[in-house]
């Protein structure tokens, strides 16, 4: 009997959700780290789960340009997010550049997609606060999820353990091979 109040929990509840992964990145800046952070073509090289980036569709006036994904993206600048397992299930985020803020010792970056993964889940943010530790950085990462379906749920272990992956094991690899790049 436990099992089953267990299993319908899992997958019939969808409260809100949010998830916090941690990480020191050594011998990196603020402001090193959060313009990486803020590049969506690194995206794909720190995050195992993530496929590509494209420009988004952006229905602003004609006159005002779209966006680069190959430098930090300002306010207001959205990038599309592919991911899943393309060509056969591509899953596809909008993303919008809600806050990009940064000083020699704290920087805030922030994303939010209001429509989120269509049926599955919306208003979905990540919220990367960086400050400086001598010449190391440390990052937490929020990721907040407003699940519409079950399957936004049966992700939430997937996504902390692809979140935590990505701090702790690629971004310190991508940051590196990218500062080495650099010079």
């Amino acid at each position: 009997m436990k099992f089953f109040v267990i299993v319908s929990l899992v997958m019939f509840g969808v409260d809100a959700y949010s998830l916090t992964s941690r990480s020191t990145i050594k011998n990196c800046s603020v402001e090193k780290l959060q313009n990486f952070l803020a590049t969506p073509t690194n995206w794909p090289k720190i995050v195992a789960s993530s496929f590509g980036v494209e420009q988004a569709d952006d229905s602003a006036p004609k006159k005002k340009q779209i966006n680069s994904v190959d430098r930090p993206l300002r306010k207001g600048e959205r990038v599309k997010e592919i991911f899943g397992l393309p060509p056969l299930v591509p899953l596809t985020v909008t993303w919008t550049c809600q806050k990009n803020e940064v000083t020699q010792t704290n920087g805030n970056l922030e994303f939010f997609s209001p429509d989120g993964l269509e049926g599955v889940a919306k208003n979905c943010r990540m919220n990367f606060n960086i400050a400086s530790d001598g010449n190391d950085s440390i990052l937490n990462l929020t990721v907040e999820v407003d699940p519409v379906s079950p399957l936004a749920n049966l992700a939430r272990p997937i996504l902390q353990l692809d979140n935590d992956f990505a701090l702790n094991a690629l971004l310190p690899m991508g940051i590196k091979k990218s500062l080495k790049n650099s010079y």
